[in-house]
């Protein structure tokens, strides 16, 4: 017998909660509380406990070690999730990176060591009733971000060997600022790009143009500041970070299915490229964008990079033209 598509739709609304809760579970491993842990050991389910012991995991692409399972684990899965967006963008897992984070009652102290390079050490301060989002996903946004710009360090090692520059990925003057902020915000994944992507699908016709992305006076210092600033020595809040330019994230993500507030400012040039280098990716997979990158790294000409391109030309109304159209499937997700 067949079932009506409305009930069908029913019965899976209402196993949604229960679907999720399995697919985490399975997500956290055996190795955790939330996994289950070992056989005849009890979860401990306190948030924030500080272990006597760090706790320690390993993914794709780091290890990494906590004296806060909630830290541990938040981190963990976005971090398996930027390894395989960094995998996806340029045909490489990243270089292994060895993770810290050591909790006090009043911020975390993030130590990131990534290959024989120095290490990043930095301390997030902990906001406790008046953070607007809980604890380790701040703490897991900065973490992501700041080993996103190490991974990336590795990358201009591997695409432009005879590089000897020390400078950081988004201190890398020669590589346009769309190139920088796109890649960047394409590696450090995190839960709002998925709301930007409807915000710039139903806003496609007043974003600008990608010949205004592209001039290098888009986006200057002052905006490129907050992302150089995330897990640099002084950076002590996660409100460097670019979702400080979203207050209201809770009840924007509520107003999915309405009208959603259109972006602005320094989140709106972020949504842009992320979107940008999202949509030259997609189409034109890890061996273009590697050729991009290392031409940009060698101070090569970019344009003549993008006209390797088979789906777009080099020509700038081109690319915008066929990244509006590719935006506005994302506009309206409940509808596919």
């Amino acid at each position: 017998m067949l079932l009506r598509p409305d009930r069908v739709r029913r019965a899976a609304t209402s196993l949604l909660p229960l679907l999720s809760l399995l697919c985490a579970a399975c997500l956290a491993g055996p190795a955790t509380a939330i996994g289950g842990g070992p056989i005849g050991r009890a979860p401990n389910l306190r948030e924030g406990e500080l272990l006597r012991e760090p706790d320690s995991t390993r993914g794709t692409g780091f290890i990494i070690a906590s004296n806060r399972r909630d830290l541990l684990e938040e981190s963990r899965v976005e971090l398996n999730a930027a390894a395989r967006s960094f995998e996806r963008l340029f045909g490489t897992r990243p270089d292994e990176a060895d993770i810290r984070l050591t909790s006090d009652a009043a911020e975390v102290r993030v130590t990131i060591r990534v290959g024989t390079r120095p290490a990043s050490s930095f301390a997030i301060a902990l906001e406790g009733r008046r953070a607007r989002l809980p604890e380790p996903m701040r703490v897991a946004t900065v973490v992501v971000l700041a080993t996103a710009r190490e991974w990336l360090f590795g990358a201009v090692r591997d695409l432009a060997p005879g590089d000897g520059s020390g400078a950081g990925w988004m201190e890398r003057d020669v590589v346009p600022a769309w190139l920088r902020t796109g890649l960047l915000q394409n590696v450090a994944v995190h839960p709002l790009h998925e709301l930007w992507m409807v915000q710039l699908g139903r806003q496609r016709d007043s974003l600008p143009r990608v010949s205004a992305l592209f001039a290098p006076e888009s986006c200057g210092a002052t905006c490129l500041a907050p992302f150089a600033r995330i897990g640099s020595a002084g950076s002590t809040s996660a409100e460097d970070a670019v979702i400080s330019d979203d207050p209201e994230l809770g009840a924007r993500r509520e107003q999915r299915r309405g009208r959603l507030p259109e972006l602005d400012g320094r989140a709106r040039y972020a949504a842009s490229t992320y979107s940008l280098v999202q949509f030259m990716a997609t189409r034109e997979g890890p061996a273009f964008m590697r050729t991009l990158v290392a031409a940009a790294l060698r101070g090569g000409d970019v344009q003549a990079a993008l006209g390797r391109a088979t789906s777009f030309t080099a020509d700038p109304d081109d690319i915008d033209r066929q990244w509006r159209v590719w935006l506005a499937t994302f506009a309206y997700p409940e509808r596919d």
